[in-house]
């Protein structure tokens, strides 16, 4: 097999003269994804050719990927990875071998981290990528890359993994999933152990002829490159941010000439911390947008920020309680409950519910769907609730009433309702679930959207 290994290799070599003079040597595992990838852009190029809507969805992506900001972003990535080589090459650490490392770090990860600047939300995403960054899964990464299988093994091996890993995902049933990741571990275990195994005699054999200094700094390169990338990603997350800000300020201002001063003073207040102005991004700015000079905006600006700080610590404080009084049956001042767990999580739930309810309403002729719960596959983890969520749906048989409710993990209860066609919307919280349809148990009260009697939906 080493031959086809050989062969591809004297292919790129006669091709590209200058890339094994540079250390660009690919090894089987990269031939193989190399192969993959080239596989999958003719299947993408094909489908392309015949769907006019997958080539204007591609034609699509790569107008995006060509705009000028986007551009020049891509330019100002390559000039700072190039000027971190020139950096080590004064120092003396820089060698030709590290090449391809560098290019293939540079196009998958160094990206990967460029363009995930948009998930920055505060410096502890910085933190967490430095963590990720240094970790000690990085060494492991480059210690079982060091002695691939055999072109062919990887060839097959990589289709073979690629359905592992996206098994589990794509799933339905809950037991399907927890199966489908048992096997997927067992496999990636048995995997890793085979290529532990044959890196160690790789190394083993080759011990005495190794270059110790090189093997080190070839380990530790992901690391270094990463740290210099998140240099670089940390202050383009700042101007985006801002720029984003930005935009609000102008739609929020009525007079559009002085807005530089409140962008002056939105930046003299918030400064560097990334947290505000990704809030200020989202808007809630009007009173800085229409201040008249930049220390009014400033002004506006704090006032803007001790905002956000308070309900952070509002939000923390309701985090904590969560904890403080799972499992209490005390109720507080206002005789509400202590135990406030997953009261949002099922808030979240019911409400989903309920718009769904209107939307069927319109379409169904019998009203509401009795089997909406099922038809969702009792998924709403997207509200923060399990499988099963636990919810409790019932119809009137002419369709015409509904209510849900579901028990939180403290023993309350949150329901959901409609007396009548959409846009109906009853409340209800309380020790006991609901024994009738809204509109007609006492229990529901006399009118929908009851805030004094059931505030629990309003935390």
């Amino acid at each position: 097999m080493s031959n086809y290994s050989d062969w591809i290799q004297s292919v790129i070599s006669s091709a590209l003269p200058q890339l094994l003079t540079q250390g660009f040597q690919l090894n089987n595992r990269e031939l193989a994804t190399l192969a993959w990838l080239v596989v999958c852009l003719i299947i993408l190029a094909v489908d392309a050719l015949l769907s006019p809507d997958i080539r204007s969805t591609l034609v699509g992506l790569l107008r995006m990927a060509v705009a000028p900001r986007l551009v020049a972003m891509w330019i100002t990535y390559g000039a700072w990875i190039l000027l971190f080589i020139v950096i080590v090459d004064q120092v003396v650490i820089w060698s030709p071998v590290l090449t391809k490392a560098t290019l293939v770090w540079g196009l998958t990860t160094g990206i990967a981290m460029l363009v995930g600047f948009t998930e920055a939300g505060s410096l502890e995403y910085f933190r967490e990528e430095l963590s990720n960054v240094l970790g000690v899964i990085v060494l492991v990464e480059f210690f079982l890359n060091v002695d691939p299988f055999s072109l062919w093994f990887e060839f097959l091996l990589q289709p073979f993994l690629f359905f592992f890993t996206v098994a589990p995902v794509v799933a339905r049933e809950p037991e399907q999933q927890k199966t489908l990741r048992r096997v997927r571990n067992w496999v990636f275990l048995i995997l890793v152990l085979a290529i532990v195994v044959n890196t160690a005699q790789s190394l083993s054999t080759s011990w005495q002829t190794l270059n110790l200094k090189l093997f080190a700094l070839q380990a530790v390169w992901p690391m270094l490159l990463g740290v210099w990338v998140l240099v670089f990603v940390f202050p383009l997350t700042i101007f985006s941010s801002y720029e984003n800000a930005f935009i609000q300020l102008r739609k929020s201002r009525e007079n559009p000439t002085g807005l530089w001063k409140a962008k002056l003073g939105l930046i003299l207040a918030l400064r560097l911390r990334l947290k505000w102005i990704r809030e200020a991004a989202k808007g809630g700015t009007y009173e800085v947008a229409n201040a008249e000079s930049v220390s009014g905006a400033y002004e506006a600006a704090k006032h803007y920020k001790a905002d956000l700080v308070a309900e952070e610590r509002q939000e923390t404080a309701y985090q904590e309680d969560l904890v403080r009084y799972a499992g209490s049956t005390e109720l507080g001042e206002e005789g509400r409950p202590r135990d406030k767990r997953e009261f949002r999580e099922s808030i979240r739930a019911l409400k989903r519910l309920h718009t769904s309810q209107m939307g069927w309403y319109e379409r169904e002729l019998r009203g509401y769907k009795p089997d909406l719960i099922e038809l969702f596959g009792d998924d709403f983890t997207k509200a923060g609730l399990d499988i099963p969520s636990g919810i409790t749906l019932e119809v009137s048989d002419d369709g015409e009433r509904w209510y849900a409710w579901r028990r939180t993990p403290g023993g309350h209860c949150f329901a959901i309702g409609a007396s009548e066609e959409p846009p109906s919307e009853w409340l209800y919280d309380g020790p006991e679930p609901p024994q009738d349809f809204p509109g007609i148990g006492s229990e529901w009260g006399n009118s929908p959207f009851s805030m004094d009697e059931y505030p629990n939906w309003y935390l």
